[in-house]
C-alpha cells in the first residue's frame, strides 16, 4: 500500500487557517476587508479578552443572499476574481476567499446577512467547518460575523497567544492600518464596554488626526505626484514628528495596505540628517503602479507585495519626498503647555533679516568662529521666514520676532547646520578651506585609537586636515579646516576624539558624512556664548541662506514658534 495519501478537507484546511490565521487581530484583518469589499461605509469591531473570546465585525456592506452566505464558507470561494489574469489585477482587498474558511476552521462563527432590499436576512452557525445550521431572519442591510473560542479545539496554538492586553495592541494596530488605508469609511473597535477607535468618515487629515493625533495632524504636508507608470500621494509629517521605526509610516500600493521596508527606507534617505539617526517620519502614502509590475500573492496575509521595478520606484519615491520637504517651512510650532523636544546641548530690537541682507562684522572672540569661507558655488536658500532677534536667553537661545509670532532659535543647533552645509558644499566641489596652524598639535592615542584615526586619515586629508603620525601612538596635526580653526586646539582635539570614536561606519559615504557632522558640530557655537545682537542677526542670516535650516545635523530642531493665539489661549483672552 503507497504511503502517500491525499489530506481530507478538515485537515486541510486547518493548515490553511495556520497560514492565514495567527492571532485574534488577523481575524479582525480578514473580516474587516470583507466588510470594505463588500462596499460598507462604517464597520464597527467589538471584540472581547482581547478578541480570543470574541471578535465581531459588524458593516453596512452589500450583505448576501442565502446561497452566497452558505457558499462563502467554501474553501477558494469569492465573488472577486474569476481567473489569473483578475488574481493579478484585483482591485480588492481580499481575493483568494480564504477568510472565512480559515475562521471556520479554528472557531466558532456566526454569520448573519441581508441584502439591502431583502425581506429576511440568512443566519448560518459554522464550527470546526461544518455547517450546524442555517435560518432566515429579520436582520438589518450588511453582515455580522461573530467569532468565538479561537483556537478552541486546537490547545497548542491558544497556548501561545499572548494576554489579551497584548492581542488588543494588535488588533487596534490592524483596525488602524485598515482605518488609514480607508479614511471615506467609518471605524469603530470596542472592547468590552470600553471605545477604543471612533473614526467618522472624512479626508485623510481627519483621519490621521483621529488617530495619530491632532499635533501630527498639524505637521503633515501633501504630496502629488503623477507619471505615465507611477503616482504617488498622501501625507508626511514634518520632521518635527519621528518614531525610531516605520511602524507609523504607512504605506499603500494599488490601495493595499503593504510592509516595505524599500520604500520606507526610500522616504527615510529623503529626509536625510533632517531625522533624528535611526528614525523613520509619520505619515500615510499611496503609491499606484500598473498591476503587471505588482504581485501581491505573495504571503498569506497580502501584507507583502513584489515590484518589479523596485530600484526604480524607491528612486523616484525618495525624489518626490525631497522636493516637497524643500518646498515647505519646517518651523515646529510649539504648544505651551506640551513638552518640548529635548535638545543636548546645554539686547535690544534690531532689523528684520533675511537671506539677502548684506554680511555683519562679528565682534572679537567669535569672529573666527562666524567667519565662513566661501566658495565659487553658492547654496540654495530657505523659506525661512524673515525673523528680528530681540534678545538672548541663557546664553543658549535666541528670541526673535517673526511674521508668525515668536520664534525660539537654539543658536548652536542652527549654527552647526550653517556650518554643514557650508563644509559639505566644500566637499562637494573640492574646495575645503585650510587653515596651518600656528603651532602643530600634538596626539598621544592608544593603540586602538591610533588605529581608528588611520583608517580615517585619507578622508580627513579631503577635509583639510593634515596629520602625520609621529611615532607608534602619537600623531601631529599641523593644518585643520578653516570652519574649525577659529575654536583653537581644543576643539580640534574634541573633533578628533569624536571621530575616533565613532566607530566602524558601513560605508564610505556614511563615514563621509559622520566626518562632516563632527567637524560641523565643533565649529558651530556653543550654548554659552554671549551673542550680540549682530552675531545673533548673521546666525538668522546663515539660517535663511540654507537650504534646510530647521534641524541639526543630529536631526533636532534647531527653531520652534509659539503663535499669538497660542499666548492668547494660554493668558484666556478670548473674543479679542
Amino acid at each position: 500500500m503507497g504511503r502517500i495519501r491525499l489530506l481530507d478537507e478538515h485537515t486541510v484546511n486547518r493548515i490553511a487557517a495556520g497560514e492565514v490565521i495567527e492571532r485574534p487581530a488577523s481575524v479582525v484583518k480578514e473580516l474587516v476587508e470583507n466588510a470594505l469589499d463588500a462596499g460598507a461605509s462604517r464597520i464597527a469591531v467589538r471584540v472581547e479578552e482581547g478578541g480570543i473570546a470574541l471578535v465581531s465585525v459588524r458593516d453596512d456592506g452589500c450583505g448576501m443572499e442565502r446561497d452566497d452566505a452558505l457558499l462563502a464558507f467554501q474553501k477558494h470561494a469569492t465573488s472577486k476574481i474569476r481567473d489569473f489574469d483578475d488574481l493579478l489585477a484585483a482591485p480588492t482587498a481580499g481575493f483568494r476567499g480564504e477568510a472565512l474558511a480559515s475562521i471556520a476552521a479554528v472557531a466558532r462563527v456566526r454569520l448573519t446577512t441581508c441584502e439591502p432590499d431583502a425581506k429576511n436576512g440568512t443566519r448560518v452557525l459554522v464550527e470546526d467547518n461544518r455547517v450546524e445550521a442555517v435560518e432566515d431572519i429579520a436582520a438589518p442591510a450588511g453582515t455580522t460575523v461573530e467569532v468565538a473560542e479561537l483556537f478552541h479545539a486546537l490547545p497548542a496554538r491558544a497556548k501561545h497567544l499572548k494576554r489579551p492586553a497584548t492581542e488588543l495592541r494588535h488588533i487596534m494596530r490592524a483596525v488602524t492600518v485598515l482605518a488609514i488605508a480607508n479614511p471615506g469609511v467609518g471605524f469603530e473597535l470596542v472592547h468590552g464596554e470600553r471605545t477604543l477607535i471612533d473614526a467618522p468618515p472624512g479626508d485623510m487629515r481627519e483621519r490621521i488626526g483621529v488617530l495619530l493625533g491632532r499635533e501630527t495632524a498639524r505637521e503633515l504636508v501633501e504630496l502629488d505626484f503623477e507619471s505615465s507608470t507611477l503616482s504617488i500621494a498622501g501625507m508626511l509629517a514634518k520632521p518635527a514628528i519621528t518614531l525610531r521605526s516605520p511602524q507609523k509610516l504607512f504605506l499603500h500600493i494599488n490601495a493595499r495596505p503593504v510592509q516595505a521596508r524599500p520604500l520606507a527606507y526610500a522616504i527615510r534617505a529623503a529626509y536625510g540628517n533632517l531625522l533624528h539617526e535611526g528614525h523613520f517620519p509619520v505619515g500615510a502614502l499611496f503609491l499606484t503602479l500598473p498591476s503587471e509590475d505588482v504581485d501581491a500573492n505573495v504571503h498569506p496575509a497580502k501584507q507583502m507585495v513584489r515590484l518589479a521595478r523596485e530600484d526604480a520606484v524607491c528612486s523616484a519615491l525618495r525624489q518626490v519626498v525631497e522636493e516637497v520637504l524643500r518646498e515647505q517651512a519646517l518651523v515646529p510650532h510649539l504648544e505651551l503647555g506640551e513638552p518640548v523636544p529635548a535638545l543636548s546641548h546645554a539686547a535690544t530690537a534690531g532689523t528684520a533679516v533675511t537671506a539677502g541682507d548684506v554680511a555683519m562684522t562679528a565682534t572679537a572672540g567669535v569672529q573666527a568662529q562666524l567667519a565662513v569661507e566661501q566658495t565659487d558655488q553658492t547654496l540654495s536658500t530657505s523659506n525661512l521666514p524673515g525673523m528680528r532677534p530681540l534678545e538672548l536667553l541663557d546664553d543658549r537661545y535666541i528670541i526673535a520676532k517673526g511674521p508668525d509670532g515668536v520664534y525660539i532659535i537654539d543658536f548652536h543647533a542652527a549654527h552647526e547646520r550653517v556650518m554643514y552645509e557650508r563644509l559639505r558644499l566644500q566637499s562637494q566641489y573640492q574646495r575645503v578651506g585650510t587653515q596651518e596652524l600656528l603651532e602643530p598639535l600634538s596626539l598621544e592615542l592608544s593603540r586602538a585609537e591610533s588605529s581608528a584615526l588611520e583608517q580615517v586619515l585619507p578622508e580627513l586629508g579631503e577635509l583639510g586636515f593634515a596629520i602625520e603620525r609621529f611615532g607608534a601612538s602619537s600623531f601631529i596635526v599641523r593644518s585643520v579646516p578653516a570652519l574649525l580653526a577659529g575654536g583653537g586646539p581644543r576643539r580640534v582635539r574634541e573633533a578628533l576624539q569624536e571621530i575616533i570614536e565613532s566607530g566602524s561606519m558601513k560605508s564610505a559615504q556614511e563615514r563621509h558624512e559622520r566626518l562632516l557632522y563632527s567637524i560641523a558640530c565643533h565649529s558651530a557655537l556653543r550654548a554659552g556664548d554671549k551673542l550680540t545682537l549682530a552675531q545673533m542677526e548673521f546666525v538668522i542670516r546663515e539660517m535663511a541662506s540654507i537650504p534646510n535650516p530647521y534641524a541639526c545635523v543630529h536631526g533636532r530642531p534647531t527653531v520652534m514658534t509659539i503663535t499669538p493665539a497660542e499666548l492668547d489661549r494660554k493668558f484666556k483672552r478670548t473674543g479679542f
